[in-house]
């Protein structure tokens, strides 16, 4: 046998004593049937069941909850406290919800369990191994920044069918789907419209109800579920993939309560299944430091990104750099012709709250300004209380009024890109008539302050 296999033998027995040993010290395992044409399963999880049993609500009970207590001071960047995601639940549960079925498996890089491995992993080596698996924007290992070729493909390691959903295709079509009575989600994901993980969980949602097939979505918690909701409804008009979602701009749910949202709003056939995340709640802010943070895509490499990103986003529909080619996009962005000292002064006038904001200087490897020294701002949040709507919205104002010849509105599809982003032209048309921020926010307030009460009946923390 070779030296290189025995140490993985020896974690795949590990794992396997410690799943069978957390459910020995649980409350004890209960039958759950999880479809009428299935045979009963063995199941840790709780259930709860919702409109006429069309949706299931699981969840892991305490007394399951194996110890994560680590040895020595926590570094600062780490939080104590135990979170299980879904991911976390199924598996400690043996994956007992997947058992008997056919089912396809939305995931990329970021669908790991408390200790980093991927869930493909663990579904194999439990011994349930997908039909096919769904890759997302960014792809599989959540490394490209790119389309993706259309069609099957093969996932090396373990010989899986892979067909992505960023390619001329968005979604699943009836024949890729036969013989599938399951579509299983496990990503993080950042609850903006424009950030596409969203659409393709809404058309693979729409296509479940379509053809009759469950979906069960392994939740995660929402990274800044602090924030309530801000922004417009989509524009019908300006649906597009990077506006789908029929929610304000930041809309502040995890998938599960979207997906639940979704299935009394728009898809009232689909059966739904979620698996709670343990041992969070909404307002928590260090949620994402109760686990080792995983980029959701490319360019959101830190919790400081994902934050920044819904309010700097806008700038990709303007000839302007937002750090992509940096070691911090979207905390640096800029322009060679930027006047980044003034624009930083009259940002720091504003006394915007929650955030710091420097000057800073860099040379993108890659995307808008590749090559070239760009002069920049550096954004950093330091509290719940920064609002980037807002700081990105008086951010863009000014560089439009210091630089009104270098400012220019980029295209796409023969529509303002700004606009697309958005979910219509209010945004784009606050900035061209210099609205003040208040007078802008007069105009989506309520909107998103009815939304809250809307999704208030859907929330699960």
């Amino acid at each position: 046998m070779s030296s290189r296999f025995i140490p993985r033998l020896l974690a795949r027995v590990l794992l396997a004593l410690s799943l069978v040993a957390s459910l020995q010290a649980c409350c004890g395992a209960s039958s759950l049937r999880v479809s009428e044409d299935l045979p009963l399963v063995q199941s840790i999880l709780d259930r709860e069941t919702l409109a006429g049993d069309r949706i299931s609500l699981y969840s892991l009970p305490t007394c399951c909850w194996p110890d994560t207590e680590e040895e020595g001071e926590l570094l600062p960047t780490r939080a104590s406290g135990p979170l299980f995601t879904g991911l976390d639940a199924v598996s400690l549960d043996r994956f007992a919800l997947l058992r008997n079925r056919s089912f396809a498996l939305l995931t990329n890089a970021t669908g790991r369990d408390r200790t980093l491995t991927t869930g493909l992993e663990l579904m194999i080596q439990s011994g349930v191994r997908p039909a096919l698996v769904f890759e997302p924007e960014h792809g599989l290992y959540g490394a490209l920044d790119r389309e993706s070729a259309d069609g099957f493909t093969i996932e090396p390691r373990f010989g899986l069918r892979v067909l992505s959903l960023y390619s001329v295709r968005r979604k699943p079509d009836a024949a890729q789907l036969e013989g599938v009575d399951l579509i299983v989600v496990d990503i993080d994901n950042l609850p903006v419209r424009c950030y596409t993980y969203i659409s393709t969980l809404t058309y693979l949602l729409e296509i479940a109800d379509r053809l009759g097939i469950e979906v069960l979505i392994l939740d995660r918690p929402n990274p800044y579920g602090f924030w309530k909701a801000q922004g417009s409804y989509l524009n019908e008009d300006y649906r597009s993939f990077v506006a789908e979602a029929p929610t304000p701009f930041l809309y502040s749910l995890t998938p599960g309560e979207y997906a639940r949202f979704l299935a009394d709003l728009r898809y009232h056939q689909l059966k739904l299944s979620i698996v709670r995340v343990a041992g969070y709640e909404r307002e928590d802010r260090d949620a994402t430091l109760r686990r080792s943070w995983i980029n959701p895509s490319p360019n959101i490499p830190s919790l400081e990104a994902a934050l920044i990103y819904p309010g700097l986003v806008f700038f990709e529909g303007v000839d302007f750099s937002l750090g992509r080619g940096t070691t911090r996009p979207f905390v640096y962005s800029g322009a060679p012709w930027l006047n980044s000292a003034e624009a930083v002064r009259r940002l720091r006038a504003l006394n915007l709250p929650g955030v710091q904001i420097t000057e800073t200087a860099f040379e993108p490897t890659a995307s808008v300004f590749r090559g070239r020294l760009v002069h920049g701002v550096q954004i950093t949040p330091t509290s719940r209380l920064f609002d980037p709507l807002r700081t990105g919205y008086e951010y863009m104002r000014i560089v439009r009024e210091l630089h009104p010849d270098e400012f220019r509105l980029r295209k796409s599809g023969g529509r303002y890109f700004i606009d697309s982003l958005w979910g219509g032209p209010q945004y784009r048309e606050g900035i061209e008539a210099d609205l003040p921020y208040e007078e802008f926010r007069r105009g989506w307030a309520r909107e998103a302050e009815q939304f809250e009460e809307l999704v208030e009946p859907y929330r699960l923390y």
